[in-house]
């Protein structure tokens, strides 16, 4: 077996952006809303098995409040680590696809050939984006031992393309849930997808 790395999307923030059919809301600090404080607290059962690797977290509100939530009663120390934070999407901050399209169809058709030097525009560049991914695969593979990442959809999919090593252009082949489980075993610096978009303990009661 190799070494299982585990990547937890967090719970559902408030608001519901994506219901809205806004989805890129990476840089609103938000809490959970209801509903995901009660994903979080389904997801300590799954914890409570995955034993006592390393449990990094994204400094954002959102991915927090699902760590600690999951993991109150398990004392399992939590270790925010930066490089997993979302993708910073600048002025497309909340706005719909057809939004972005009609403001800035120039900036969506460089977003699409996602070549690393397109910027969003007043946020980040998706090279530096592509770089702190790839220095926290390696980092990862280099712990050796299991670990568990409590992060957002964007650098999990990310992280899935680089570990199964896929160009991470092929991000959107993941479906990746609020509140889900997905896991790889990585040998060396490449690894097999074990699990995928698991959601099933939100349904136990």
């Amino acid at each position: 077996m190799g070494q299982r790395v585990v990547l937890i999307r967090h719970a559902e923030a408030q608001p519901t952006l994506a219901q809205e059919g806004r989805p890129l809301a990476a840089g609103r600090d938000a809490p959970l809303s209801a509903a995901g404080r009660r994903q979080a607290s389904r997801l300590a059962p799954r914890l409570a098995r995955l034993g006592d690797g390393p449990l990094l977290c994204s400094p954002l509100l959102r991915a927090r409040e699902t760590a600690l939530i999951a993991t109150e009663a398990l004392q399992r120390r939590i270790e925010i680590d930066p490089d997993l934070r979302e993708i910073e999407f600048g002025d497309w901050e909340g706005l719909t696809f057809d939004e972005m399209a009609r403001r800035d169809p120039h900036g969506i058709a460089g977003w699409t050939r996602f070549g690393r030097d397109f910027a969003f525009p007043g946020g980040e560049r998706l090279g530096d984006f592509l770089d702190r991914i790839e220095t926290l695969a390696r980092r990862v593979a280099g712990l050796g031992r299991p670990v568990t990442l409590i992060t957002h959809g964007g650098v999990i999919r990310t992280l899935l393309c680089l570990l199964l090593g896929l160009n991470p252009r092929h991000y959107l082949l993941f479906e990746v849930d609020c509140a889900s489980v997905s896991e790889v075993d990585l040998f060396g610096e490449r690894g097999v997808l074990v699990r995928l978009n698991d959601t099933c303990h939100l349904d136990e009661h």
